[in-house]
């Protein structure tokens, strides 16, 4: 079977290909690939099968919906059904499961929860409804961030009063430090995220690169993009550098979106977050500033909840990079895309959902 047929460019993904085998030898390597897309790359393209058995490629905490907490899942679910808002969300999240459900068999139940393409279509919508609670889930990382706060941005300017943000935001450089802190990992380099570096910019990992000693390069997200971030890696790794590097140059920038970067500098300020299967990590996350809470759902409503994970199901381990899909019990036996238990199943970004549409 020829696994370089599906590429653009055939030839020369066999190049790098044996650029990587010769450069690594029989060292035994570790790669995490820190965004989903990257991943769903990686399974579709079986670009494992083009390495050498001694390079592992391990799946990282870069789906922004799996790593969002049961415990938003709730909150989301008791705005909906105790506080009759109407929420408004992007579509993956509405299959999350909750402790109880999800949002969209509460949609079922007669809740108000309405999936759109952009921020901005649930702020219109509470500006034609202000008898209504409008609420936008705002999860991700720094790449969909931007565009949420527009919207807390353009309901100030505008006087809307209806209008929140249920911030679940995250920062990646502080989740890549958690990982890199933990004893049980034993990662000799990052494949760093194309679209939140284009927001961050590559400088956001100098730092880290320094700490930790470790190298870092930042792949797009085609086949032959990977491919160079790996081979780049490699050749890191083997010369004892960890270097910062960026081999998706047509996207990211040293220093980022200034503009998205100001929007996010002035409404918000880190904080600490939990991450599903990483826990509690400093300053990981984003809250609304002071100056804008009366836009957070959370200050905004008395939100209460009692959460727990579902059971059986180790999310928490994959997205740790700890485990693999076939490692659990309930991976294609009873969690599938049509009835998934947890998370990682369900996003179009999560590793499950990657294993088991292009896994063997």
């Amino acid at each position: 079977m020829d696994l370089f047929k599906n590429f653009r460019n055939p030839a020369m993904a066999r190049k790098v290909s044996a650029e990587i085998l010769s450069c690594a030898g029989s060292r035994r390597i570790s790669i995490m690939e820190v965004c989903g897309g990257q991943t769903h790359t990686i399974y579709k393209y079986r670009l494992r099968d083009l390495l050498p058995p001694t390079i592992r490629l391990v799946s990282g905490p870069g789906c922004p919906v799996c790593v969002t907490p049961v415990e938003y899942i709730d909150k989301a679910l008791f705005l909906a059904r105790n506080r009759r808002a109407t929420v408004f969300t992007f579509g993956d999240l509405v299959r999350v499961p909750g402790t109880s459900m999800t949002l969209e068999q509460a949609h079922a139940e007669g809740a108000d929860i309405q999936t759109v393409y952009s921020p901005l279509m649930a702020l219109d919508y509470a500006k034609q409804h202000p008898e209504k609670e409008v609420v936008f889930l705002g999860i991700g990382f720094e790449t969909t961030l931007p565009p949420a706060l527009l919207t807390v941005r353009h309901a100030c300017r505008d006087g809307v009063k209806n209008y929140s943000l249920l911030l679940s935001a995250k920062r990646v450089p502080p989740v890549l430090a958690a990982l890199l802190s933990c004893q049980k990992h034993a990662l000799d380099g990052f494949i760093t995220p194309g679209h939140v570096t284009a927001i961050i910019g590559t400088a956001a990992y100098d730092s880290l690169c320094e700490t930790y000693s470790v190298p870092m390069v930042t792949g797009g997200f085609e086949p032959l993009d990977l491919l160079f971030a790996i081979r780049r890696l490699v050749a890191l790794i083997c010369q004892g550098r960890h270097d910062n590097e960026n081999e998706y140059r047509r996207v990211p920038k040293r220093q980022g979106n200034s503009k998205a970067l100001a929007l996010i500098d002035d409404l918000c300020e880190p904080v600490d977050a939990v991450l599903r299967g990483l826990g509690l990590i400093p300053q990981a996350g984003y809250a609304l500033r002071d100056s804008y809470s009366r836009y957070d759902a959370d200050k905004r409503f008395a939100i209460q909840v009692t959460s727990r994970e579902p059971q059986g199901c180790i999310c928490g381990l994959i997205l740790a990079g700890l485990s693999t899909p076939p490692e659990c019990p309930l991976f294609r036996n009873i969690c599938t895309p049509g009835t998934p238990v947890g998370a990682c199943m369900v996003s179009s970004e999560g590793t499950c959902n990657a294993a088991f549409l292009y896994d063997e």
